[in-house]
Order: structure tokens, then C-alpha cells, then sequence
């Protein structure tokens, strides 16, 4: 007797609106361009390039060009940190002092001037937790920060050439606010967390990331820096003009695309990527910790949009390269050790098949192969990151929506309603400076990213319209459609709440 299995049939999405607001958003009076992916359940279902990657609108955009990433890299980093905590080796409560002692007993100013300040000492210590979470109490800009951030900036940690510079400077500088009282948000703690996996890894950041993620993940256009024979890849960056009319912006990596943005390897805000990049990263958030087989549909699927997008360039998959041509490190760094939590879990998907293949046999049925699942992280530390930790404060927000908390490295929607505009609660993720974007949907199974390359000012009459709410709007409609044979939230708890 056959058994029926029920299956529900997979719809297509319609992305047809997306495209069109695209082309309209990139068209001459807009952005340069934009490259968008979004993929659902492990496989790419719109992939385009639109407009140009320079200012001259002369060169169509290419899906494989390469953006800054801006804050965009702050989940990488924080990544990175839970990498070690899964390890044992670093505590999310531990205190930072345990790791970096010149961060220990802090002052928190309390009035004063940054001339005449007044100080008194932190109620408590800076946990690895508080600066994964912002609340570490740096100066972040709120009000009343307005002379701890005088201070922070005469000891300028920005202008240190290392992490350990950095942090040194840092030190110097007096808290905003006791550790753990409230959602700041600031780059020095991502900052401060990237010197911490130096010191407990012994190797340079950038050194870690690559053996650790961008191998393992297959990220062969991810790094600090871009090599000169990929710059040409690089998409101009802009801003508004006074009068009116897109400039290329300022700063070393828009003089020079692909340059370092920073003299230190900066998780904060350093990294340079591309969609297809950044989408394999965020592909292991959504399926918790889990890497994609070089054979899964996420590997070799192709752009099956039905839009006009102009770009031209191959899919995701890469053709097998030399790395040290085309990674932004060399190949001089050791390669990846692989961690104790992938060894055991292949030693037990070994055992497990192992013991398969005896059953099989002693029925007389064919043996199997199945490949070990391979690991960046566990289920249970992406389930973490993916979560709201900002339960200590009240309300449990960022300081930027009313109606999104704060995981390891990017927001969390916790009231759709508040939010002020569509999207599930557990959605996660988090914009860049210059205009990038992305966001994973644990309960519908998709990532969506748009990159594009502009820095919007507050100071001119008119600038260039911030498209990522249209953008989610259209993505949410188009993905409304799509049926799926698993709508499971295997890595965010508190989504079905």
C-alpha cells in the first residue's frame, strides 16, 4: 500500500513591484544602484542589479560588486564573540576587565563639563553581554551624553592604528551611564569586543574572521580591504551635495574604493562584501547555526526573479578560485582549525550513519551516504542572538523603534503594531550607514538584502528618500503569496509567542 504524504505545493513570489520601485529608486534623479537578493527556504527566489556602480552612470551595476557594509558587519563580529562563548572561552557575563583590565573600574560622569567633569564609580562592571547588547554605557549621543562625548572624542580612540590602541584610548574616556541601564547605541563596544577576540583567540581579528567565517562560509569577497585587481568592483559611495546634486563622499574608501576604512580592523563598521556574501552568512542565522552543503539548493541556486534588473554578473556560487587572489587577506594565515563543537557533532553524524548503514545491511538494503551537517554555530547560540536581550530595560527597546529589542548584533521585532509598519515578531537584522540592509524571517524562512552606496545627510534641503520601509513592504507582500511545506521557527523561541 502507497502512503500519501501530504505536501503543500511551493507558489512562486511575485517580486514584479519590487522591481519597479527599484528601477524607479535607481532610476537618473535617484540612487547610483542597488543590488538586492532575497532567498527563501535555503534558496534564491530574486536576485538583480539595478542602475550603476559609479557616479558617471557609465557602468551598469553588477550583482557580484562589492559595498561597504557599515554596521552591517557588527553581526559578523558579534558572531564572532559567540564563536569563543560557545567554546568556553569567553563568558557572556564575564566581566571585560577579565580580558582587558584597562576597562575595569570605570568612572560614569554624572555632571559637570568635559573641562570640569563630575565622576563617580560604575555601579557595576561592563559584561562581555553589555557590549554585545549597547549597553555598556559609552557615550552614544543621547541626551545628556553631550560631555562624556567630548571626552570620548579628545582621547579620538577612531584615530588609534590597532584594537589594542583603541581600546587604550577608550579607557581613558568616563561613562554616559552604569553598565547595563540602557541602549546606547555606539560602535566603540563592538570595537572593544573585536580586541577581546584578539586577546583570547592570540591572533588579529581580521585573522579570526576569515579562518573562523568567511572559509568556512565560502565569503571569498568579504574582508577589511578590497585586492587591487577586484577594486574595479567597488561601488562609488555619495552624498548630497550642497547643491543639490550626488558627490562622491569623503573619506579614504570613497577617494579610493576598496582602500580600509579604518587603520584597525574595525567589526563595528570595516567590512567590505557583496549580496551573495552576506546572504551565506545570514542564510546560517536563519537555519541555525547550520552551513549550507556545497550541493544544497542555496549553493547553486540562480536569480529566478522575472525582473529587468541590468546586472549581468555570474550567480552566487563561485567558480573555484585561488583565495589569496581573491580574498582581501593573503595566504599567509594558518589555515581554520576546526572547532571542538564541529568535530563532535561530525563525530556523532558519523556514528549515527555508522549505525544506519549496519541496520541497512543486516536487512540486506543498499547502504547510504550522509554527509555531517556542518556547523558555524550551535542552534541554541543563534537562538540567542536572534532573541531579545534587552529584558532588563523598560520598555525592552532600542533607542531608534518603539517596537524592536535587541539580540547579539541586530534589532528583534517584538510589537509589529508599535513598529509602525508589517513584520513578524523574531524578525532580525540591521542597516548600514551608506544604506544597506538586510533582514532574516525566522517564521517565514526568507533573507532579504538591498545594498546601495549612499551616506544621507540631515543637513540639506533635499536628499535622497531612505527606501528600506518600502523596500520590506514589498518584499512582505510579495513573500505573502508564497506558500511553503515548512514555516517552522527553528531558531528564534519567542517567535511563536
Amino acid at each position: 500500500m502507497v502512503q500519501a504524504h501530504a505536501v503543500q505545493a511551493s507558489v512562486q513570489p511575485d517580486f514584479s513591484a519590487l522591481h519597479r520601485f527599484m528601477r524607479d529608486a535607481t532610476g537618473a534623479d535617484g540612487y547610483l544602484g542597488a543590488v538586492v537578493l532575497i532567498a527563501h527556504e535555503g534558496r534564491i527566489v530574486d536576485f538583480h542589479a539595478y542602475g550603476h556602480r559609479d557616479l558617471a552612470r557609465r557602468e551598469p551595476m553588477r550583482k557580484d560588486a562589492i559595498f561597504r557594509l557599515y554596521s552591517m558587519s557588527k553581526t559578523i563580529a558579534s558572531a564572532a564573540v559567540m564563536l569563543l562563548v560557545e567554546q568556553g572561552r569567553i563568558g557572556l557575563d564575564d566581566p571585560v576587565s577579565r580580558y582587558l583590565p584597562e576597562l575595569g573600574h570605570r568612572q560614569v560622569l554624572i555632571g559637570g563639563s568635559a573641562d570640569a567633569p563630575r565622576l563617580r564609580p560604575a555601579n557595576s562592571e561592563i559584561t562581555i553581554r553589555e557590549l554585545l547588547t549597547h549597553t555598556a554605557g559609552f557615550a552614544a549621543g543621547l541626551k545628556g551624553d553631550e560631555a562624556a562625548t567630548e571626552l570620548m572624542e579628545r582621547n579620538d580612540p577612531h584615530a588609534a592604528s590597532d584594537l589594542r590602541g583603541f581600546v587604550e584610548r577608550l579607557s581613558h574616556a568616563p561613562l554616559a551611564a552604569d553598565p547595563g541601564t540602557r541602549f546606547g547605541y555606539d560602535g566603540a563596544a563592538i570595537e572593544v569586543l573585536g580586541r577581546v577576540v584578539e586577546v583570547v583567540a592570540r591572533q588579529p581579528f581580521d585573522a579570526f574572521l576569515r579562518e573562523r567565517i568567511f572559509v568556512p562560509l565560502g565569503m571569498r569577497d568579504t574582508g577589511f580591504s578590497v585586492p587591487a585587481s577586484q577594486r574595479g568592483r567597488v561601488v562609488d559611495i555619495t552624498t548630497m551635495g550642497d547643491d543639490g546634486r550626488l558627490r562622491i563622499a569623503d573619506g579614504p574608501s570613497a577617494r579610493e574604493p576598496g582602500a580600509a576604512l579604518n587603520a584597525y580592523a574595525s567589526g563595528a563598521g570595516g567590512l567590505y562584501s557583496t549580496a551573495c556574501d552576506y546572504a551565506r552568512f545570514a542564510q546560517v542565522l536563519l537555519d541555525g547555526g547550520a552551513i549550507a552543503a556545497k550541493d544544497s539548493g542555496f549553493a547553486l541556486a540562480s536569480s529566478t526573479g522575472t525582473g529587468t534588473g541590468t546586472g549581468t554578473a555570474s550567480n552566487c556560487p563561485h567558480e573555484a578560485t585561488n583565495l589569496s587572489d581573491r580574498h582581501p587577506f593573503n595566504s599567509s594565515f594558518p589555515r581554520r582549525r576546526e572547532s571542538r563543537d564541529f568535530n563532535v557533532a561530525a563525530r556523532k553524524s558519523l556514528d549515527s550513519r555508522l549505525r544506519g548503514n549496519d541496520g541497512r545491511k543486516e536487512r540486506g538494503e543498499p547502504e547510504t551516504t550522509v554527509e555531517p551537517t556542518r556547523r558555524l554555530l550551535r542552534a541554541e547560540t543563534v537562538a540567542l542572538m536572534l532573541r531579545n536581550q534587552l529584558s532588563m530595560l523598560d520598555p525592552p527597546v532600542h533607542q531608534f523603534n518603539p517596537g524592536e529589542g535587541f539580540g547579539f548584533g541586530g534589532s528583534v521585532v517584538i510589537d509589529p503594531v508599535k513598529r509602525g509598519q508589517p513584520g513578524s515578531i523574531g524578525r532580525f537584522g540591521w542597516p548600514g550607514a551608506a544604506s544597506t540592509t538586510y533582514a532574516i524571517d525566522p517564521a517565514r524562512r526568507w533573507v532579504a538584502i538591498a545594498l546601495l552606496q549612499h551616506l544621507p545627510r540631515g543637513d540639506v534641503p533635499r536628499d535622497l528618500p531612505r527606501i528600506s520601509k518600502d523596500f520590506y513592504r514589498l518584499v512582505d507582500e510579495a513573500m505573502a503569496g508564497a506558500s511553503t511545506s515548512n514555516t517552522r521557527d527553528t531558531t528564534n523561541p519567542d517567535a511563536t509567542k
